[in-house]
């Protein structure tokens, strides 16, 4: 058995297992030490139960502490309260975590040890990366490889080295791999797993930002297994998470899933608060995504108050893009512009380029629907330099689909919306495995089609229509499987039964909505004809909400008017053949030009609902609808019929192509 300041930093797990299996009340302190260390993200309850009884022993035991060298001593008690530290972080309490390292320091200068030194400050660069602290953590990651160096470590070495290149990817992807890529090995072979893992989650990282979706896959499989193989079940819970959203990005949903649901699987097992926000994070966007915004959006704020006080955390910035996204669905574009400025203004703190595109993105798109165009065309163009520079060229294909939409907009030609869709479309066809999303296909298809080349417009819908089918059938499974979890992370995370027992009912009712309106959207989507695709619409809408659907509004082809559409026969009096646009007082122009749901109480007591059919299109069509005033409506009626309404205005829309 080692003696505690020759601790590997990550001993093999079937090594702690089969020791942990040996050891007794009986067992010498250093064994018991060792098996504490080894489990700390293992089993960290029992890593914290073997330190604290272990300390509690050293300082009650003072004649055998007396024949003991004051070195070995010293670096025992420094590894005890790292183990201590350690688990204090992971469970999110960093302020105790800070604690317990000062303590740790105390020990370990007495009688300096430069490995058991090289620990401690790598444990604190972990400490202020979990706070958002990134020039601190850097400075303390380069200290670890510095005394790393000093005590002619090699597996620290290279451990500490790859775990700074990897965080510095962050900060500046290119000046990182210049600097980083070859003085790190390309190969793992003859490398033990603890480094492995850390080499491993860099390539991968370093390929993943370059858009290499299907290498970055390869190297995040090798990291997988050696993050397990060798304990450090944090970086496993992070890789299974990465493994998902790089298969998302090559359309290999099925092979996302089962990813997503391995790091989750470990993240319920640990139970780490950190691994919790981020389970609250992935589900509100699932919810989002499927147009359950207000339960999505109760999800992500639960997720930030949670880590209030780490707001440059990478799970606290990421649930606040998420929440801007989910402003923006609703139509509240100046506060989702408020979040991604904070969001910015967080990521400049924290030098986190990963989340450069989406505050650049979100920022864009809500000043578009300000009408703010020459700001967000100009926030667009220079994000599309900096990521042309930077070689980030998955963010390209977005950051393109903006302008052309932005151009669209300014009342553009469609040879100029054209231009930036084919370099859109062009960026995605040039990445290996990347699949180009529904969104920007039906765009090019409408621009094709405005241009006056219907046969390239014709084969660019039926793409475009498959790969929304595909969508859907994905973005249930995900959303299902997402649900599942919270439900039952959640369970633990309410210190009040009540409290427990309400948001376990919400998520089931949100579950049960998602999967009837997604059945309900493929019957939409199925329809032919627009005839077939209001009649079922209408059906819909009275199945789920109780609400009797009386006409549809399109604009006309002067987009000056609403044109009555479908209609309920018999059911129409009172509803106008043609809305201008312009209308200060009538509710359906209101409601087209806002893009927000309208209401005019009738005399006969009924609630006549005009709402907006938000699609893809600049000015949106309009659903009129009677609503009995003894039927319920809030904000899950709300988001149904928004949900419904959107899937009928594509519906229409590529009914009629």
């Amino acid at each position: 058995m080692a003696i505690a300041n020759e601790f590997d930093l990550f001993p093999l797990e079937r090594d702690v297992l089969a020791a942990s299996t040996l050891l007794t009340e009986q067992s010498d302190w250093n064994s018991r030490l060792y098996v504490a260390w080894g489990l700390r993200q293992l089993n960290s309850p029992r890593a914290l139960e073997l330190a604290t009884g272990l300390q509690a022993e050293l300082e009650r035991e003072v004649e055998q502490v007396a024949f003991v060298d004051p070195a070995v001593l010293s670096h025992m008690r420094g590894r005890l309260f790292l183990i201590q530290a350690e688990v204090a972080m992971l469970m999110m309490s960093l302020d105790e975590a800070e604690q317990r390292l000062t303590q740790a320091r105390t020990e370990l200068e007495a009688h300096p040890n430069l490995v058991a030194l090289a620990d401690m400050v790598w444990l604190r660069s972990c400490v202020h990366a979990d706070k958002g602290e990134v020039d601190a953590h850097r400075e303390a990651m380069q200290q670890a490889v510095d005394l790393a160096d000093q005590a002619l470590d090699a597996e620290r070495q290279l451990y500490f080295r790859a775990s700074l290149a990897r965080s510095d990817l962050f900060r500046d992807f290119e000046l990182a791999r210049v600097t980083w890529s070859e003085q790190l090995p390309h190969s793992l072979d003859g490398l033990r797993t603890q480094s492995s893992a850390a080499l491993a989650d860099y390539r991968a990282l370093e390929h993943g930002l370059a858009s290499d979706y299907l290498e970055a896959a390869r190297w995040l499989n090798l990291a997988y297994d050696a993050s397990l193989e060798s304990g450090q079940v944090r970086r496993a819970i992070s890789v299974a998470s990465n493994q998902g959203y790089t298969y998302t990005q090559i359309a290999d949903f099925e092979t996302a899933l089962a990813w997503l649901k391995k790091g989750l699987t470990l993240a319920r097992k640990v139970r780490w608060p950190g691994a919790i926000g981020m389970c609250l994070a992935h589900t509100g966007e699932a919810l989002r995504r499927v147009g359950q915004t207000a339960s999505a959006r109760e999800l992500l704020r639960e997720c930030l108050q949670s880590l209030a006080q780490h707001p440059n955390n990478h799970t606290s910035m990421l649930a606040l893009n998420y929440l801007g996204l989910t402003e923006m669905d609703e139509g509240h574009f100046e506060a989702a512009l408020k979040h991604f400025e904070t969001l910015g203004e967080r990521e400049m703190q924290a030098h986190a380029s990963d989340m450069r595109n989406n505050v650049v993105l979100g920022r864009a798109r809500a000043l578009m629907h300000l009408n703010r165009i020459d700001e967000a065309r100009e926030v667009a163009l220079e994000a599309a330099k900096a990521a042309a520079i930077q070689q980030q060229k998955s963010s390209l294909v977005e950051l393109w689909q903006v302008l052309a939409e932005i151009e669209k907009r300014c009342a553009g030609t469609p040879e100029a919306v054209l231009h930036w869709l084919n370099l859109a479309l062009e960026q995605a066809q040039a990445l290996e495995g990347f699949q180009a999303p529904p969104r920007l296909l039906e765009a090019a298809a409408e621009a094709l089609d405005q241009a006056g080349r219907p046969q390239e417009a014709y084969a660019m819908a039926r793409r475009a229509s498959l790969a929304q089918q595909a969508s859907w059938t994905i973005a249930a499974k995900h959303g299902r499987q997402q649900v599942d979890i919270a439900r039952n992370e959640r369970q633990h995370a309410r210190a009040l039964a009540h409290a427990k027992e309400t948001r376990m009912n919400k998520l089931q009712a949100a579950h049960e909505d998602l999967q009837q309106l997604v059945i309900l959207s493929r019957e939409l989507w199925r329809q032919p004809s627009p005839g077939l695709i209001f009649t079922a619409l209408g059906r819909a809408l009275r199945s789920v909400l109780g609400v009797e659907l009386l006409a549809t509004y399109r604009p006309n082809a002067a987009g000056q008017a609403l044109q009555l559409g479908e209609s309920s026969k018999g059911e129409h009096e009172g509803l106008p053949l043609s809305i201008a646009l312009n209308d200060a007082q009538h509710p359906g122009a209101k409601c087209s030009r806002d893009w927000s749901e309208q209401q005019l109480l009738l005399p006969s007591g009924l609630t006549r609902v005009f709402a907006p059919m938000v699609g893809d299109d600049a000015t949106p069509g309009v659903l009129a609808l009677d609503l009995d005033p003894a039927r319920p409506w809030g904000v899950r009626e709300q988001g149904m019929l928004r949900h419904l309404s959107t899937d009928a205005a594509l519906a229409f829309k590529r009914s009629q192509i």
